[in-house]
């Protein structure tokens, strides 16, 4: 039986990107989220440097009645869901948080990301590791390249099985 070639990264990454900046207010990430339906989505510099990451989970730190040192506390506290604490439709949420609140605001910065160089293996070990669904992908001086989705592993196998 011969042994099947490894699957890279850079052979099923998506290339077509929807990026933001640490600039971009809450009202434009919102519409990005909105017409994308991305649920994650790379913040960069100029030409595509990678500098953190936005969820839409992070747009729930709108909603937390502490700080953020202590929801990053509560967060790690096993069995204590922070966001039970939340009530969206009693939020007392001023019109200006659409343009006063940035992506900045909201990023992640501590980023997993693969090199385009890795195999698709690799990537899914992170992905697990880091309990993460898409991992960022870079080139060697960080800048933004792609992005790589449990989804897009999974379509891959599909196709090289035929099931596609």
């Amino acid at each position: 039986m011969e042994k099947r070639k490894k699957m890279l990264v850079k052979e099923v990454m998506r290339t077509e990107l929807v990026t933001a900046k640490e600039s971009t207010t809450l009202r434009e990430l919102m519409k990005i989220f909105y017409e994308f339906n991305f649920h994650t989505i790379p913040v960069v510099k100029v030409n595509n440097k990678l500098v953190g990451i936005v969820a839409m989970e992070d747009i729930l730190k709108i909603f937390q009645p502490y700080p953020p040192y202590i929801s990053e506390i509560l967060k790690r506290t096993p069995f204590l869901d922070v966001y039970d604490d939340i009530d969206l439709l009693d939020a007392d949420i001023p019109p200006e948080m659409g343009t006063l609140c940035i992506v900045k605001d909201l990023m992640n910065e501590n980023i997993v990301t693969v090199d385009k160089e890795a195999t698709t293996q690799e990537a899914l070990s992170l992905m697990k590791m880091h309990r993460l669904r898409r991992l960022p992908v870079i080139d060697k001086e960080g800048f933004l390249i792609g992005i790589i989705s449990l989804f897009d592993m999974i379509l891959s196998v599909f196709k090289e099985k035929g099931v596609l």
